[in-house]
């Protein structure tokens, strides 16, 4: 089966335009996390997944301060701010760029951004391509694998996570060190949006060893998942599941012991602003974690939240084809 038509991103060489800030940045006030995410009060960062409108992919940031501060930087290269980015404040974390052909199984390049000592912050050359994900798709499920290089001058430090999202259940499943990895979508449980005043939600949750996951029929090579490995309720039953209103709901039984990280897209700055992704910092001995720099992030966080973009993409899709199916067209 072919991929879907990614929607028309368009992707330039250069960002430096005075114009295109995302005006929520330079204009909102520090607001209160949605209840949504005041499920988990624990240390940590709030990351910005900035929507970009649409023009050019998203552009990721540690805190909306973060995003505000770039802003404003960009403005203004004064010794204090250009030593600040030095120190990995007021800067982008990542950049996810969108193919701009259609067709491909490539679905999001990630750059990573690093700031040097050696001149001023440059947001077009001080970067390297830190991910690559592609996506095939499957009867059942899609598969997303995230290609790895987290230093571009040494080969062996690169790794691939390959991910499993079901058609008709909300559960997104991959192997992370060892641990079976689950992100839940709880966007279609019972009053949700009316609820958190969310567009979508999701949760962060890592299985059981003897919890049932979709890598449970994978074998570690390749995108497909192999039915005869395991009798896995998940894969069984697709027609039943497609036709179920209840199947995309969450159930107790899809999550671990513990839910560390929330995704998730107010009602509110939905198509206009950002989403937010929280990840708790709760295996960290050290109290002085300063959360407003990029280098406060370990690769564990980074990972997270390539793979939370990539959820987010998901549900950008979705709402495309909803838009377009009720006659909304692409916008204004």
């Amino acid at each position: 089966m072919k991929s879907d038509t990614p929607p028309e991103y368009t992707n330039r060489s250069s960002d430096n335009y005075e114009d295109e800030f995302p005006p929520e940045f330079s204009t909102l006030e520090q607001h209160e996390l949605p209840e949504y995410f005041q499920t988990t009060k624990n240390p940590g960062w709030t990351i910005i997944i900035n929507n970009r409108f649409w023009l050019d992919g998203f552009r990721i940031f540690v805190s909306l301060d973060a995003a505000y501060k770039f802003s404003v930087f960009k403005k203004n290269k004064t010794p204090e701010i250009i030593d600040l980015q030095e120190q990995g404040f007021g800067v982008p974390i990542l950049k996810a760029i969108t193919p701009n052909v259609p067709f491909t199984n490539k679905f999001l390049t990630f750059r990573r951004y690093v700031p040097t000592n050696l001149h001023p912050f440059d947001i077009d050359k001080d970067y390297y391509e830190y991910c690559v994900v592609k996506k095939t798709i499957h009867v059942g499920y899609d598969t997303f694998i995230f290609e790895f290089k987290p230093d571009p001058n040494v080969r062996k430090s690169d790794f691939t996570i390959t991910m499993f999202s079901h058609s008709q259940l909300p559960i997104n499943d991959y192997i992370y060190k060892g641990n079976k990895h689950r992100w839940v979508d709880e966007t279609h449980g019972k009053g949700f949006r009316k609820r958190w005043s969310m567009k979508f939600g999701f949760k962060h949750t890592i299985l059981r060893s003897d919890q049932l996951s979709l890598t449970d029929n994978w074998d570690g090579k390749g995108d497909k998942l192999n039915k005869t490995i395991n009798k896995n309720p998940y894969l069984e039953g697709y027609l039943k599941k497609m036709f179920s209103v209840s199947a995309r709901l969450p159930k107790h039984e899809y999550y671990g012991n513990l839910c560390s990280d929330t995704l998730g897209e107010t009602e509110q700055f939905f198509k206009t602003g950002y989403a937010e992704l929280k990840i708790d910092d709760i295996a960290n001995p050290n109290s002085n974690v300063n959360y407003e720099t990029i280098f406060s992030l370990t690769e564990d966080h980074l990972v997270t939240i390539c793979i939370a973009t990539v959820l987010k993409r998901q549900k950008d899709i979705e709402e495309d084809r909803k838009r377009s199916s009720s006659g909304g067209g692409g916008g204004g």
